[in-house]
């Protein structure tokens, strides 16, 4: 049962949806999780927000949101919407993980990221889960729908727009790129975490569920999460290079079977209708790629290749020393046409020292766990080195569609957790051994 409620909380905080009377979850987890300390150890620990790593990057945050509002303030522009919630939203989902580290990783310390890494697995699959159930039951998918903003709905159900409903069938506050970006961060680490634990609970037939409802999450919600997928399972090759033989004689039966129950459950439980809606609507949405090759003979995304063919532009000099304080989002720069590009929104926004500002506040998420893996050099730790730069280079992928760099409110946060619990697992593992010794 504590293993469900830590679940609840780093969903409510992970996917920060809007709650009536509570403004959003990530209130309700603070509530619940300050409920759950006084109760349950009589007090509320503030422990890891002394951690270097934690004040660091909480500093880090509210510096880039002065840097923002100095490059406002010397071209005498104003803060837009989108970099306004920089302000409120990212520092808050922020300051509510740290907060609730003690509660996520209690008992499991000296374990700390194998525990936050299943947590945040069984939390996406839920997303997944609940965005599936939603898309074959009308009323469901119907209610979730009406719990997003008006301005989105409305956005949506414009035909000129091009955006499917099916994309807001979850329980989450954050929507389309971002939503499916932080599915591409569990993918990452689902196949990190198959690399350097057994936990039961992602062993067997449970870590295919879970990957299979993440799987499922991302088609409904976007395609950049495939990018993780793709890299997640890129990096479990390499280092299972030579065990693979051994991991398909000790796993073929749970993918055959897997996948029979897949084909028994599309043919056999699912309406013609609801097949139907899967055929016209989901495959050709997430799949978009093969249904360009077997119909036109092109292997090519047409999202992708409108971002480099209409988001990326020449930018004059001016712009690339100190921008403009606008940006390209919204048609807010008159030189410049809209671009949803994140390297051109920064570029236009605040120039290259700005771009450099926000390369290093995303380096900050890993380069401490990254020095303290090197100081012992075993084969786990290359495989955590490896994976780090995975999701440092992930988030620069990210950067050529959309505003990726320190913009990516759930990113940061299960980045600042990840990072944390490396350190903690880290150092208490070390002290374990130095007794032992």
């Amino acid at each position: 049962m504590q293993f469900v409620f830590k679940i609840i909380i780093l969903f409510f905080i992970v996917f920060n949806f809007r709650v009536p009377v509570f403004y959003n979850s990530v209130v309700i987890a603070l509530i619940l999780s300050a409920i759950y300390y006084v109760f349950k150890r009589g007090s509320i620990p503030f422990t890891y927000f002394f951690q270097r790593y934690n004040v660091v990057l909480l500093i880090g945050n509210i510096a880039v949101s002065f840097v923002i509002l100095l490059i406002v303030f010397l071209h005498n522009t104003s803060v837009e919407g989108t970099l306004e919630k920089r302000f409120w939203v990212q520092f808050m989902m922020m300051w509510a993980i740290v907060f609730a580290l003690p509660l996520l990783i209690e008992g499991k310390e000296s374990t700390a990221f194998e525990e936050l890494a299943v947590i945040i697995c069984y939390a996406y699959a839920i997303q997944g889960a609940i965005s599936i159930t939603a898309y074959l039951y009308e009323p469901l998918g119907d209610f979730l729908f009406e719990m997003k903003p008006e301005a989105i709905k409305e956005s949506v159900l414009n035909p000129a727009a091009n955006l499917d409903k099916f994309r807001l069938y979850n329980l989450s506050g954050i929507l389309f790129v971002e939503l499916t970006a932080a599915y591409g961060i569990a993918f990452i680490l689902f196949f990190w975490f198959q690399l350097t634990s057994d936990h039961s609970l992602l062993s067997g037939w449970k870590k295919y569920m879970v990957l299979f409802f993440i799987f499922l999450g991302t088609i409904l919600s976007g395609r950049t999460g495939f990018i993780g997928l793709l890299m997640g399972l890129g990096g479990w090759l390499f280092f299972s290079y030579g065990r693979i033989f051994t991991f398909l004689r000790h796993n073929l039966g749970y993918v055959i079977g897997f996948i029979l129950i897949l084909m028994f459950s599309y043919n056999i439980l699912l309406s013609g209708k609801q097949r139907q809606s899967f055929d016209d609507e989901v495959f050709p949405f997430a799949f978009e790629w093969y249904y360009n090759y077997r119909d036109y003979g092109k292997l090519e995304v047409n999202s992708l290749d409108a971002t480099t063919d209409q988001h990326y532009f020449y930018l004059y000099d001016e712009t690339l020393l100190k921008g403009h304080g606008v940006t390209a989002f919204a048609h807010a720069n008159p030189l410049y046409p809209h671009s949803d590009a994140g390297y051109i929104n920064d570029l236009v926004f605040g120039g290259i020292p700005f771009l450099i500002c926000l390369l290093i506040y995303q380096s900050l998420y890993f380069i401490r766990p990254i020095a303290i893996a090197k100081k012992r050099n075993l084969h786990k730790d290359r495989v955590c080195i490896a994976f780090l730069l995975l999701f440092f280079l992930y988030i620069l992928i990210l950067e050529i569609k959309t505003p990726a760099l320190g913009s990516l409110h759930v990113a940061e946060t299960m980045f600042i957790a990840i990072g944390s619990c490396y350190i903690i697992q880290y150092y208490l593992q070390n002290e374990q051994i130095e007794l032992e010794g």
